[in-house]
């Protein structure tokens, strides 16, 4: 299922409204401005998600992953390189911090940043859509590409259905640029991605959710 250049417009609109709140939210958290950016917005198979993440040659990715429930359901990841991941505690915490220090604080940091950004980019949905769904609890995750994006690892957003086919599922692949105010003057960032994972049928619902949308302008 492709989207027209109209619907994926919208929705990357939809996506930066989330990434201003999630900014403004971890800004007030750590006490310093923090920039987030969406460079790049796809809708891809299943199988491409997994090679735009892949590229980079990460042998661990660290992840925190949420799934949603409801009318609309499906799985949202948050992605970073496994080697950049205490570079970005670093940066939300402070550059001073000890590396033992950092490293305990790893996974509580990233849940935070996690909780904070993917909650803001699926409450864009809600802001804007007339559908309903429910947020699990966030998990944090230490994997490589392919286990992070195996669907057969996500069966609460992606039950096992007799016609179910992994070939069907798409996502949504965004890369996101992290950055501190600091960092933005010396022209340095931190990439990271948002993958949510659909089934065919959250995709159709989302389509036409589009679609009633754009018909009112």
């Amino acid at each position: 299922m492709e989207l027209s250049d109209l619907e994926q417009d919208a929705l990357k609109e939809f996506f930066n409204m989330g990434l201003g709140m999630a900014a403004d939210s971890l800004s007030q958290m750590v006490k310093k401005e923090i920039l987030l950016s969406l460079p790049q917005l796809a809708v891809v198979s299943h199988r491409r998600a997994v090679e735009l993440v892949n590229h980079q040659d990460e042998d661990r990715l660290v992840a925190v992953r949420q799934n949603f429930l409801g009318e609309l359901s499906g799985t949202a990841l948050l992605i970073f390189p496994g080697g950049k991941s205490l570079e970005l505690v670093r940066t939300l915490l402070g550059e001073n911090m000890p590396l033992e220090a950092l490293t305990e604080l790893e996974q509580e940091t990233l849940l935070d940043v996690g909780n904070v950004i993917l909650n803001a980019f699926l409450s864009s949905f809600t802001q804007m859509m007339n559908l309903d769904f429910e947020f699990e609890a966030a998990e944090f995750l230490k994997a490589n590409c392919e286990a992070l994006l195996d669907l057969s690892a996500h069966r609460i957003a992606f039950p096992n259905k007799p016609d179910w086919n992994e070939a069907d599922e798409q996502a949504f692949f965004l890369m996101m640029d992290f950055k501190t105010e600091d960092e933005e003057q010396a022209h340095n960032s931190l990439q990271g991605y948002v993958v949510l994972l659909f089934s065919k049928e959250a995709m159709e619902i989302l389509k036409k959710e589009l679609e009633r949308i754009l018909s009112q302008f």
